[in-house]
């Protein structure tokens, strides 16, 4: 009876704040939408779904992913598979208005949603400027606008860019944050020369003798739980490439709790306060 009643206020809320004319939506493709009251939504994302709890809009989120885990809150959500498994029985029997996903480099997930009679409501893009326009667009989407413009001040406070000038790394695995990723994005605001710009792509693989000719200063390594980092240490310490590297033999490694590096949401306030404390240690 409280979600229900808590539903009802948000959604007279959003009602008063579309009542001109508002409610006629374009998401990040330039498809219309038309709701009379705040869509039934689900997403695969990660992101979205931190961003919609943030947004205060987490009673209109029907469902997320297994890997949906923060704020304790989504935990409690329905689960619907992941972004390379979605079950689509499951997500035919909740029958959401919209599912919310980025543009996608190929429909797969569109298209069988679509068989479902499900709308697809796009984001932008990976891309550390596209985070504050999803917040945005959320926002807008649910009748959020107020915190939606709040939570974007924030970001844009947090990215003022700062000068710093060493040469970096963030590495996932033996996978690189490059070009075109957000995690390349928040080293440029932070000063950080990323080594793997040259390569000139989002998420490149540096081989051998790219790590060894960029050397860079400093290197970021991203971990999944605290019992990770010991082994990640002794890695980059013997590895015949990384060992050589100024950022390994001067010890300026600086681990990232995984939840936060690799989701681009709001968070990245966070990721950016750890780049940067990290940085003012090792001057």
């Amino acid at each position: 009876m409280k979600l229900v009643f808590r539903a009802l206020f948000f959604a007279a809320a959003w009602s008063i704040a579309t009542s001109a004319g508002a409610g006629v939506l374009r998401d990040a493709r330039g498809a219309e939408f038309e709701f009379s009251s705040p869509p039934r939504a689900a997403t695969l994302m990660p992101a979205v779904t931190q961003s919609i709890f943030a947004l205060g809009a987490q009673d209109f989120l029907l469902a997320d992913s297994i890997f949906c885990i923060y704020p304790e809150g989504a935990k409690t959500k329905p689960k619907i598979g992941s972004f390379l498994n979605p079950d689509y029985e499951k997500i035919a029997e909740l029958k959401p208005d919209v599912f919310i996903l980025p543009i996608l480099s190929n429909d797969r997930i569109e298209s069988r949603l679509k068989k479902l009679g499900i709308k697809c409501f796009f984001l932008h893009a990976e891309g550390l400027e596209n985070i504050s326009k999803d917040i945005v667009l959320l926002g807008e989407l649910f009748g959020r606008r107020a915190e939606a413009a709040r939570i974007a001040g924030d970001i844009k406070s947090a990215t003022a860019k700062t000068e710093d000038g060493r040469r970096a790394m963030f590495m996932f695995g033996n996978m690189a944050a490059g070009k075109g990723s957000f995690i390349g994005g928040i080293m440029d605001i932070c000063g950080l020369k990323n080594c793997c710009d040259s390569i000139g792509r989002p998420w490149p693989v540096p081989s051998r003798e790219f790590i060894i000719a960029a050397n860079p200063q400093i290197l970021f390594v991203e971990f999944a739980q605290e019992s990770d980092k010991r082994a990640l240490e002794n890695f980059y310490k013997s590895d015949p490439a990384w060992k050589h590297t100024d950022a390994v033999k001067n010890g300026a490694i600086c681990f990232m709790p995984r939840d936060i590096a690799t989701i681009p949401s709001y968070r990245i306030i966070e990721t950016i306060e750890l780049i940067r404390g990290f940085c003012k240690k090792t001057k």
